[in-house]
């Protein structure tokens, strides 16, 4: 493993892991509870609390799925402005299984302030208890509410963006797919980081090769692991909900940034699905972060390359929109 292939403040954050045996992330049915505690806890403790001018805790009541809570992060900004801004529906990774508000508080406070949006952030049902399609269900409610309540945090409900981190990524994708087809609210633009979209062979791709064997945070067994916890055996496998990368015709999509980490076994998935998207006649601005590894935008305060993309991606917004 040759150190000058990571970004040096990658690899002096998991020097210990990489000049030892490497990363072997392992579970079991019985270690997800304690797995998701150990995450939350993990980031409490390498990052800075991290204040927006306001935050909100909200239940979405629903009648047959039970109460979903989003927490809303309303800018300085956007609060002091005469005209809505555009509104930022987030989606957190964790392969399905895990992954909450709280371990991706830094992250949306962050993306709220630099991209002046407000950002409703989703803790949608996790996967074994409740698998596929639950957090798609959750994510269509959450669009829902995002459009009605928009406007009392000063958003704009007819600018409504998707983003989200590796499994938040699918899910955002999907949304996308499921607003252009008219069965959610649709969506103004994505924000995708290091995705998994079903458009290649996860195993076959070359970034799996170099990436996957467990040396650089996301081994591939790991990957075919969360998928059988998230994935009931009676789905079909080409269902767009599940993958959207294999879906039949992608034309139609909103604007999307699509961000890839050099050093991930997504990667090429990653790539590939933007591809499919320019190839549709999208809109499409695909990032590939150098020497970063899976999951480096929630280490944003570690990484000054991560908070360097977040301050880009904001500039985008800010300047054009999605």
């Amino acid at each position: 493993m040759n150190k000058s292939d990571f970004d040096p403040d990658v690899y002096e954050f998991y020097k210990t892991a990489l000049e030892g045996p490497g990363f072997a992330m392992q579970f079991n049915t019985a270690d997800i509870p304690a797995m998701r505690e150990n995450e939350i806890a993990r980031h409490v403790a390498v990052e800075a609390p991290y204040e927006v001018y306001a935050k909100h805790d909200v239940i979405i009541s629903r009648e047959n799925a039970g109460p979903l809570p989003v927490r809303v992060y309303v800018p300085a900004e956007a609060a002091a402005s005469e005209y809505p801004v555009p509104v930022i529906l987030y989606f957190h990774g964790g392969g399905f299984i895990m992954g909450s508000i709280e371990d991706h508080d830094s992250l949306c406070g962050k993306l709220a302030d630099e991209c002046c949006c407000v950002v409703v952030s989703v803790e949608y049902r996790l996967a074994p208890e409740n698998p596929f399609p639950a957090c798609i269900e959750d994510a269509v409610d959450a669009a829902c509410w995002a459009r009605e309540h928009a406007s009392d945090f000063g958003g704009d409900p007819e600018k409504l963006i998707a983003g989200g981190d590796s499994s938040g990524a699918n899910i955002s994708a999907v949304l996308a797919l499921l607003g252009r087809d008219g069965k959610a609210p649709a969506l103004s633009g994505l924000i995708l980081f290091y995705g998994v979209y079903g458009c290649i062979d996860i195993k076959e791709s070359e970034s799996a090769r170099l990436y996957g064997q467990g040396g650089h945070v996301l081994p591939v067994n790991v990957i075919d692991k969360m998928m059988e916890l998230y994935v009931p055996e009676s789905t079909d496998p080409e269902d767009f909900r599940l993958e959207p990368g294999k879906a039949g015709d992608l034309s139609g999509m909103p604007p999307a940034i699509i961000v890839t980490a050099e050093m991930d076994p997504l990667r090429d998935d990653g790539e590939a699905f933007a591809a499919r998207l320019k190839e549709s006649g999208c809109s499409v601005e695909l990032i590939r972060v150098k020497g970063m590894m899976h999951g480096f935008v929630l280490l944003w305060q570690n990484f000054r390359r991560a908070e360097e993309l977040l301050e880009d991606i904001g500039r985008r917004i800010r300047g054009k929109g999605l």
